[in-house]
């Protein structure tokens, strides 16, 4: 069940997610009634699997990965896992060589250094992503997000959105933009984000429910 990842150039923007403290106000979980409603929690359970595409970001630049999931979890847990920062080697795949926190800002902001291989090892990608601290971004919607701030590629922005469906259920969704600087169709480089960033949802799908299925939706 869809668990084969592409390794390519959009790895570093993935894996760049990183341990900070969890958001200061417990996220309000929608009612039952709202909840039950849900519109993204239907269409990933009607699929029977997450979900992927290509878009332009409203409001951003630059092409984005999209992937999603549902998963039969609160949302403290997934939260939990999204940063786990010690664990993103085991949660990818691929071409993954080394993550660490090398450095933390008086705004609450995390630096973090990733390096991956690609080609065959002949060529080494790096960056240096800077996230800030999780925000509560509307009721039980939660965000983290990241943006390059220097290294080898040419730019790279990523975003975790968390939303709590109840007491047991949360949405998770990743967007991912990387502009690899180097020659590459744009072709792909779209199903490199995309393929990842669904890929690292399906990990904290599986470690936060503790079962790789999506779970039937009330």
């Amino acid at each position: 069940m869809r668990r084969n990842s592409l390794a390519g150039l959009a790895f570093a923007a993935v894996l760049s997610a990183v341990p900070l403290a969890a958001a200061s106000d417990a996220p309000q979980p929608l009612s039952a009634v709202q909840a039950a409603l849900d519109g993204d929690a239907a269409r990933i359970e009607a699929a029977h699997k997450s979900l992927e595409w290509n878009w332009s970001l409203p409001g951003r630049s630059g092409k984005y990965g999209h992937g999603e999931t549902l998963i039969h979890a609160p949302l403290s847990a997934v939260r939990t896992r999204v940063l786990d920062f010690g664990h993103y080697k085991d949660m990818m795949s691929g071409h993954f060589e080394m993550s660490r926190v090398v450095g933390y800002g008086p705004d609450q902001s995390t630096d973090v250094y990733v390096r991956i291989s690609v080609l065959f090892g002949l060529v080494k990608l790096w960056d240096v992503t800077r996230f800030g601290p999780v925000r509560q971004v509307g009721p039980g919607v939660e965000m983290l997000e990241g943006h390059m701030v220097r290294g080898n590629v040419d730019d790279m922005n990523a975003i975790w959105t968390m939303r709590s469906l109840g007491d047991d259920w949360t949405v998770l969704k990743l967007d991912l933009m990387l502009k690899p600087g180097l020659p590459a169709p744009q072709g792909a480089i779209d199903e490199a984000v995309r393929t990842s960033a669904r890929h690292a949802c399906d990990s904290i799908h599986d470690s936060a429910q503790g079962s790789r299925d999506i779970a039937p939706w009330p």
